[in-house]
């Protein structure tokens, strides 16, 4: 982007009828330790009054520049992003419109950055009822070399997931042309596994300076989504494609990760929000549990009593067997939020 002076970090926020969250989340920005910051936020069509707050915060501090665009999907929203950060620009940073970072979140990052193409700090959720969980590795610093020792275990504790709460070097996602897939689940694994692909140092920082709020209301196995078994597979594959670039030789730890994506497919079949019919959705496992990587993917898995179960009853391909389980997953989702939520991040 020219003509606007190139910031030691620019920050890119979609934002898509935000309104209720989104002051506190660009004021948990602005309080940044580390000033020298643009804060790229990208309104996403929204129909409530999110450019509005966004003009606002503009007028109180310049280093808030809002974008709007027609409703396109966080995808979109971040590419777009991406394309108003500054030459020169030295770190890119993504958050969502409804989180919070620590004060010190950028400044620890960098300070620790030294050569490191890409930050993995550790960042925390804070649920509904108040319980809060952390989600983080023990400092270090990995090469092409030496991370594929390190990768699974990376995979595992949910470092590779989310967008957010990640630190970029600028020249390795824009000289490389890097951008997200136009899927509204799932997309920001795939961009980060073509940003790992082409790093040259990764540091991995222990401290949770990223907080995802989960609100009344959101729920792990509500957000069905159409495209959510395309993505798994894909990402799955790309995943394959790493641990044959690092070497890795043990992949029973990425087939762990990916069933329990297959697994989330099929539980959010039996979601409040998914309005397919019965038939519909019997038509949705049987294209799942026929899957030849599924069915490949699912054989000598790590992960205890319940994922071994739940991958048997796969291997079985009968339909009604499978609607039963997945079916009880959903159930006990809602009747033990918490439990779900321990098992489904357990690592």
């Amino acid at each position: 982007m020219q003509g606007v002076p190139a910031p030691r970090a620019a920050v890119i926020m979609p934002a898509y009828n935000a309104a209720s969250t989104i002051e506190r989340t660009v004021k948990s920005i602005l309080a940044q330790t580390m000033g020298d910051l643009l804060l790229i936020a990208v309104d996403d069509g929204s129909t409530d009054e999110t450019a509005v707050i966004l003009a606002r915060l503009r007028e109180e501090d310049s280093r808030v520049l809002p974008v709007s665009v027609p409703n396109g999907g966080p995808a979109q929203a971040r590419n777009i992003g991406l394309e108003h950060v500054p030459q020169g620009t030295e770190y890119i940073l993504f958050s969502d419109a409804d989180d919070l970072l620590s004060h010190d979140a950028l400044a620890y990052a960098i300070e620790n950055a030294g050569d490191a193409d890409l930050v993995l700090m550790g960042f925390s959720i804070l649920n509904p009822d108040g319980s809060e969980a952390g989600y983080f590795e023990p400092a270090a610093r990995y090469t092409p070399e030496t991370i594929g020792a390190h990768l699974g275990r990376i995979y595992k504790a949910n470092l590779l997931n989310q967008v957010w709460g990640k630190l970029f070097r600028a020249g390795l996602v824009l000289e490389n042309n890097i951008r997200f897939q136009d899927y509204r689940w799932g997309e920001d694994r795939l961009f980060i596994y073509d940003c790992l692909e082409r790093a040259g140092t990764v540091a991995v920082l222990p401290a949770c300076k990223y907080q995802y709020i989960m609100y009344p209301g959101e729920s792990l196995i509500t957000r069905y989504y159409d495209k959510k078994l395309e993505v798994c597979c894909l990402a799955d594959s790309r995943m394959e494609t790493l641990c044959r670039r690092f070497h890795v030789t043990d992949e029973r730890d990425f087939r762990y990760m990916f069933m329990k994506s297959v697994f989330s497919c099929l539980t959010t079949l039996f979601s409040p929000k998914c309005t397919l019919t019965a038939a519909q959705k019997r038509a949705e496992i049987r294209r799942a549990v026929e899957n030849e990587q599924v069915q490949a993917r699912s054989r000598d898995v790590f992960g205890g009593m319940a994922v071994q179960a739940l991958c048997a009853v796969i291997r079985t391909k009968n339909v009604p067997l499978n609607y039963a389980a997945f079916c009880a997953v959903a159930r006990a989702g809602t009747i033990a939020p918490a439990l779900f939520t321990k098992l489904k991040h357990r690592k």
